[in-house]
Parts: C-alpha cells; structure tokens; sequence
C-alpha cells in the first residue's frame, strides 16, 4: 500500500459557473484515479467558493441571468475582456483583494501540480505560484471547443490543453509557446464511451422508454435557460409522431410547467444518467454547450443547435456545422422543422451520425492524465 506521504497530489480548480466545468474536472479525476489508483491524491475544488470573496463567489449565481436574453450581458464582457492584455492587467489590479485567499486555498491543499479548469484562475492563481509556490505548475484544460478567451493563456501556463486545432491556433495567437499547447480533445466522462457501446434499444428499455416512435432529446444545459417551452410545442407540431424528452436541469421552474402544460412530454430535470438519455435519442436539440457537443458527439448524435452564447459558443455552432454533425436553427419554428427534416430523411441522419463520430475524441481524458502524470513522475 502506497502511503499518503508518497502519493501525487493534483489539486484541480473548477467553477459552478455552468455544469460544464466541474465535469471536466471529474473526468480527468477519473482517468487518473483508472490509471494510478492510490498513486494519486485528487483534491477538487470550487475555487471561487472556496475563495470566499466578494464579488468573485457570486459568479455563479449571476451566471444564469448573464447567459439569458440571448446571452447579451454575458457576450457584451466576453467582447471587452477577449485581449490579452486585459485579463493580465485585471488579474494584477485585483491582487490585493485576491492574493490573501488563493494562497490560503494553495496553502489548506498542497499539490505538486495544479489544474485550473476555468478561465478565471489563470492569471491570479499563476502570480502566487510565482511567488509562493515557484517549482508548482500550472496547467489549465480548456473548456471551449474553438473559440477560446484570452483568459485561459498566460505565459505561467506549464502546459495548456485544447479541444480542438481551431482552439490551439487561437492560443498561439494569444501568445503561448507551441511546445505547451496539446491538442488533446474535451475530457468527457468515461461512462459516456461506454453508453456509446450500448444498443439505442437497450438504453431506450433501462429508462423506460418504447422502442419506437423515434426519440428526441431537448437540453438547454445545467440551468436550461432559453425558449425550451417554444421549443417543445413547435417540435410537437412539426414532428407528431416522435416521443419527446426535456431535461430541464436545475431549472425547477421549467420542469413543473412543462410536466404541467404539455402532458404526454417525458419532463427530467438534474439526471445523472445523461448518457443513456444520449444514446437512446435519435436527434439531439440541444443550445451549442462545449461539454453537451462533445458528449453527443461520442454518442454519433445528430443535433440541432438552437441557442448559442455570444463569444464562447458561437464557434461551436460553425465547427459542428460546417462538418455535417449538426444544423443550425436559432428560432423554436425554425429548430422544430430541422428536427422533423432530420427524422424524415433516414440517410441524412446517418451522415450525421458519421459526422459526429469523425469529430470525437472519446480518449480525450486519458490523454491529458497521462500528460499530467508525466509532469510529476
């Protein structure tokens, strides 16, 4: 048995700011735990709950009401702050409020490597290790599928992982050395690659499900905002004959009007079996959510984007467009017809399938453990 003095502490940084975050961080846990085992000590963090400082612990709770109206709030910020620059001279400006808690954080949970899965760690987090903490590096695992925010690059970065080509050419073009850059896909959850293996019927029997009529899944991410009532009615004209399942995550409220107002709809709200409810779909409707594509996209499932993020996710949408995996329809009629175009048009569905299939980087967590374990072995 391997004592806890000699094990390999990892400390990884996520945020509740979206559902996305945090499974990242569980992903790569994950696969390092399947590789090493006891070898490893994986600390988890909600950094900036932990940090416990006004305004910053309040993000996530904003978050929702930033990502409504179409995102605009949130776009508007992503705009201003997209320079390098910017968030070096914010993180730096910021120091006397945010240097006492983060090296109480590093101090509470020492590691010899640190992962920060979110953005908003980079630059104040890579000033103290400077300071405090020099031979600890920092490694950042991008959660946006192409178009990153300067924020996620910073010249401190030991090594920073990217989803996607398009991704890694934008961090040299925000500045980091190519030798730190490792395209190595979005870490997604194993128990997603594995469901990928199942039959749609036998997902279809474990959730309940008859085998026909075709099913469509509707999302709208951790906190389902956005037109999903729209959404669901104009599916159901458009598409009769399909059997409709909404998962409204945390988003209360919207699952008890839906179960209320549309009778016949199946309604889930926080379910910790996504991947069944993926593999049992036949169309995904889904807003474009990095960790939501890239889920579906293991699964070979076509999808119909309704809804994008100005900034982060409007990359997603052409990426996944412009390869086949998905259409675009950003108004419930307009995503309704697609829908319906896409169950009525049987070889049109199995090129999407081949689309998306061609797109995945299911290995993507094994990848990046492995490059973490070699920072520290």
């Amino acid at each position: 048995m391997i004592g806890a003095s000699s094990r390999r502490r990892f400390l990884f940084l996520y945020s509740e700011t979206g559902a996305g975050h945090r499974s990242g961080a569980l992903a790569v846990r994950e696969a390092l735990q399947r590789r090493h085992g006891t070898e490893v000590e994986i600390t988890l963090c909600d950094g900036l709950q932990t940090l416990g400082q006004w305004p910053f612990d309040r993000f996530p709770r904003w978050w929702p009401a930033m990502t409504r109206l179409g995102g605009a709030p949130w776009g508007a910020f992503y705009g201003l702050t997209n320079h390098p620059p910017v968030p070096q001279v914010l993180a730096r400006l910021l120091l006397p409020l945010t240097a006492g808690p983060v090296a109480r954080l590093l101090a509470a949970h020492p590691a010899e490597v640190v992962v920060s899965f979110h953005p908003l760690f980079t630059h104040t987090f890579g000033l103290i290790l400077q300071r405090r903490y020099p031979t600890t590096p920092l490694v950042n695992v991008v959660l946006d599928l192409v178009s990153i925010h300067a924020a996620w690059c910073a010249p401190v970065c030991a090594r920073i992982f990217v989803p996607t080509a398009e991704a890694a050419a934008r961090a040299l073009a925000w500045g980091m050395a190519p030798e730190r850059v490792i395209c190595a896909g979005l870490p997604v959850q194993s128990r997603f690659v594995t469901a990928a293996r199942l039959d749609p019927a036998v997902a279809r029997a474990r959730l309940g499900l008859p085998e026909q009529p075709p099913v469509v899944l509707v999302t709208g991410g951790g906190d389902a905002p956005g037109p999903l009532l729209r959404l669901v009615r104009a599916v159901r004209r458009a598409a009769p004959q399909a059997q409709l399942v909404v998962v409204t995550g945390r988003n209360a409220a919207l699952r008890k009007t839906l179960a209320a107002r549309e009778p016949g709809v199946r309604v889930e709200g926080f379910v910790g079996n996504m991947e069944l409810w993926s593999r049992a779909a036949d169309v995904l409707l889904t807003k474009a959510g990095p960790n939501t594509l890239a889920e579906a996209l293991i699964m070979g499932l076509p999808m119909v984007l309704y809804q994008a993020i100005p900034g982060e996710e409007t990359g997603n949408v052409k990426w996944v467009v412009s390869r086949g995996a998905a259409m675009w329809a950003p108004h419930p009629q307009r995503a309704a017809e697609a829908v319906a175009a896409v169950l009525a048009d049987s070889d049109r569905r199995a090129g999407m399938q081949a689309a998306a299939l061609a797109l995945a980087r299911p290995a993507a967590a094994d990848v990046i453990a492995a490059a973490l374990w070699q920072l520290v072995a």
